[in-house]
């Protein structure tokens, strides 16, 4: 005979689960509030404590972390036959529901009410089971119950993928709580975000640890970073960390998508270059270097409202001029390469992918046309592409050796793309002539 077990927070349709679960031949076993709540309801089940020897500890906080429990739930192989043979239940599926932490999450974190409501033993179990998917059932939450029924009630249901799948489920579930729990346990710590993208949303900044990319940028001077703030600095900082760090590189970047780009042998010119194709959008923009920056740079500075500069590194009288400008934040950061996942929400979901780090290797690419592109024009190809990997499609940059000139971003259509970037170069008095252009698509 299977065993079941079941220790839920929710009661809604715990009975169903139960009551479906005997008739296919199930034992049930539950922890001690779940127990007295199906016995009430006439449904025979075993009470954890009967396993254990103990009802609760601490007023209730310890309720199913026992290790005749964990074991029943973990054990695999020749360990779950011998479990088994001793008289001990070894269980088969696990349905487990968390605290609803949800509902304190706009109180004070110092509020003892926040702490009860962290749950320790529902996501204990939770991951236990998940992990030894391959024995064990993992069924998270009221939501699963139906699901579980049917496919326990076909013989070709219960199949390593369900399980698996289940199990994803499950730390995907895991997941999220926790995440609820730092962002709680963060607050009046970290450094908190004013709103979000828009004034009426709140927002939050949580960092990896061990800290990298965003975590490790440092706030020099400046009021704290907003939520925008955020996303165009690590859209900068992820550009310009691809470019190549051999000559001064300048980048300018206005709402996630860069406006211009430059090469030179000072920071100065390359920031000349760099917004010499464009000098309207940079009005409230990023600037970011990949280089020392420096008093010449500061100078050249004069004149233009800019929400963030950032870079590996200040001297020390230009930092002093950049701390007398009350709005601007000055940020160090080392600029490395992306390593993590990338994540982004949408509704009811994530979608995850690894992050488009790969510099271009243009030198050997396929080149089918008739003529060959001769060395400048393929370094201008080389600066153009790594640009282009941060624009927003339809995306369209053209650039000689040193300098972008013209850049098209987020038009529905990509020939309008092109029109724009194409129109921008004008309006700048800048040559096309020899110039390489990069498209994220087909024309």
């Amino acid at each position: 005979m299977p065993d079941a077990l079941i220790s839920v927070y929710d009661k809604t349709g715990v009975e169903d689960l139960a009551r479906g679960l005997i008739g296919l031949g199930w034992r049930i076993h539950a922890s001690a509030g779940t127990a007295r709540h199906l016995s009430g309801q006439g449904i025979d089940c075993v009470s954890t404590d009967v396993i254990t020897g103990f009802e609760d500890l601490l007023s209730g906080r310890v309720k199913t972390l026992h290790p005749v429990l964990h074991s029943g739930i973990l054990a695999r192989g020749g360990d779950r036959r011998e479990l088994m043979e001793s008289g001990q239940p070894v269980f088969d599926l696990v349905a487990v529901d968390f605290y609803p932490f949800e509902t304190v999450f706009d109180r004070d974190p110092e509020d003892p009410e926040v702490a009860e409501l962290i749950d320790i033993g529902g996501p204990t179990m939770l991951r236990a089971a998940a992990k030894n998917w391959e024995h064990v059932l993992v069924v998270p939450g009221p939501a699963c119950y139906g699901e579980v029924l049917e496919a326990l009630s076909s013989r070709k249901g219960n199949t390593r993928s369900f399980r698996r799948m289940m199990a994803g489920r499950a730390f995907g579930l895991i997941s999220m709580y926790d995440l609820r729990v730092a962002l709680k346990m963060e607050e009046g710590i970290v450094p908190g975000l004013r709103y979000g993208e828009n004034p009426h949303q709140k927002a939050w900044f949580h960092a990896y640890w061990p800290a990298r990319g965003m975590g490790l940028v440092e706030l020099l001077h400046g009021q704290s970073m907003s939520y925008n703030n955020h996303l165009d600095a690590d859209a900068a900082i992820s550009l310009v960390s691809d470019l190549p760090g051999d000559r001064c590189c300048a980048l300018i970047v206005k709402h996630g998508n860069p406006t211009g780009a430059g090469y030179a042998d000072s920071g100065a010119e390359a920031f000349e270059k760099a917004f010499s194709a464009d000098r309207v959008s940079p009005y409230g923009g990023i600037l970011a270097m990949n280089c020392t920056v420096d008093d010449d740079l500061v100078g050249s500075l004069k004149g233009l409202f800019l929400e963030l500069i950032i870079a590996p590194a200040y001297a020390d009288d230009a930092l002093e001029r950049l701390c007398k400008r009350k709005k601007l934040r000055v940020l160090r950061s080392d600029l490395p390469r992306r390593s993590d996942l990338e994540l982004r929400s949408v509704e009811g979901g994530l979608l995850v992918q690894s992050p488009d780090s790969s510099a271009p290797e243009t030198s050997s690419a396929s080149v089918v046309t008739g003529r060959k592109p001769d060395e400048s024009e393929l370094s201008a190809l080389d600066l153009a592409w790594r640009v282009c990997r941060g624009v927003k499609s339809n995306a369209i940059v053209i650039a000689s050796e040193d300098r972008v000139t013209g850049i098209g971003a987020g038009q529905m259509s990509r020939i309008e793309s092109l029109r724009l970037a194409c129109h921008r170069a004008s309006e700048a008095g800048l040559s096309t002539d020899g110039c390489s252009l990069a498209s994220d698509g087909f024309f």
